[in-house]
């Protein structure tokens, strides 16, 4: 299966969740990273602000106090996830570097 996050959408809203597998008991520590759909809404002058036209908000999807829907993308793992974490980061720093060096 593939997942395809946009940029758009990430959030620092991130959170540790851990849970209990069923069977062996192992237990499980995921990193839950929240998203925000943006949504273009129209304008008027008295409107969040802006110009007439159209603004792109977004934020996340509470039905009401204590029920938030947000969506949200959880990798779960166990001390295995960190090595993957980090071999990501290592890989995305690598990537950017020449960008990087010339600034």
């Amino acid at each position: 299966m593939r997942v395809n996050i946009y940029a758009e959408e990430i959030t620092d809203r991130i959170e540790i969740v851990t849970k209990t597998a069923d069977g062996d008991g192992g237990k499980f520590t995921g990193i839950r990273f929240y998203l925000e759909l943006p949504v273009s809404v129209a304008t008027p002058p008295a409107l969040l602000g802006a110009q007439p036209g159209i603004a792109q908000i977004r934020g996340p999807f509470i039905h009401h106090a204590g029920d938030d829907d947000s969506s949200a993308v959880t990798f779960w793992g166990k001390q295995d996830l960190r090595i993957a974490l980090r071999k990501a980061l290592d890989m995305l720093d690598k990537h950017y570097a020449p960008q990087d060096a010339k600034r």
